[in-house]
């Protein structure tokens, strides 16, 4: 592991904070660029990637701070596009959608901190990254599943 002091660790912190900012950004840019549809996929999938490499690059600081700037960005960078993808699914409904969206958005840190909180208790901190990536294949199966459900859809033709 790091084995990081308690400055270093604010210091870790605070470059999270800010490239999950400028992820959001970046999210919203490659949304108006390539279309909600693939940019859900891809944002999802890579995110899955750098969440699984985290375990492997706790020997290196400068690495581990790459991946997790990747890791930080990309896991806000989904929202402008997730947002757009339920205005344009149903219009008529997308207030409500919208609101549902946040309030699973809450629920899902609260529940991923009780799991992660469970994997810590069970095993090792190190596992937290594996299960988390276990659930972000779950939300890019579901994003997949949401986006083509339509068969031949204009959303499902953004994919291909």
């Amino acid at each position: 592991m790091l084995g990081l002091n308690g400055t270093w660790v604010s210091v870790v912190y605070f470059i999270f904070g800010v490239a999950a900012v400028l992820g959001g950004g970046i999210g919203g840019s490659i949304s108006d660029r390539w279309g909600a549809e693939r940019s859900i996929i891809a944002i999802i999938g890579l995110f899955a990637v750098a969440i699984f490499l985290i375990p492997y690059v706790t020997f290196s600081l400068p690495l581990f701070l790459i991946i997790m700037v990747v890791w930080s960005m990309l896991s806000w960078a989904i929202t402008p596009a997730q947002q757009s993808y339920l205005i344009t699914s149903a219009p008529e409904t997308s207030d409500i959608q919208q609101s549902l969206n946040n309030s699973a958005l809450h629920f899902g840190i609260a529940m991923g901190s009780t799991v992660g909180a469970v994997v810590i208790e069970q095993s090792s901190v190190i596992h937290n990254a594996s299960v988390g990536g276990l659930f972000v294949f779950m939300a890019l199966c579901a994003a997949f599943f949401s986006i083509t459900r339509n068969g031949g859809s204009v959303a499902a033709e953004n994919i291909s």
